[in-house]
């Protein structure tokens, strides 16, 4: 029974191996959590900039001229969308 309960914790104990293998799968989960932070304030930075953009048009030009300007650049990409959706289902 005494050699039993001395396998068994040398079996359990903990290895610098064990420790690295732990280690191992905790800096993934951290890197990937860290890399999902960077693209999401990317995101943001990317929608301040469209913003920002959009603010100096509308002052530049007007609000009329620019409201014009993105309805032609969406019933151009509906058009594309639809050409795409004919084109894949044939």
């Amino acid at each position: 029974m005494l050699r039993w309960i001395a396998n068994w914790a040398v079996n359990r104990a903990l290895t610098p191996e064990k420790q690295a293998e732990k280690a191992l799968r905790e800096l993934r989960l951290e890197l990937f959590q860290a890399e999902q932070r960077i693209l999401d304030a990317q995101m943001h930075a990317e929608y301040y900039r469209t913003r920002l953009d959009f603010c100096e048009e509308v002052i530049k030009n007007g609000i009329e001229q620019v409201a014009d300007k993105r309805k032609g650049q969406q019933d151009a990409s509906q058009a594309l969308r639809s050409a795409l959706k004919l084109t894949a289902a044939q």
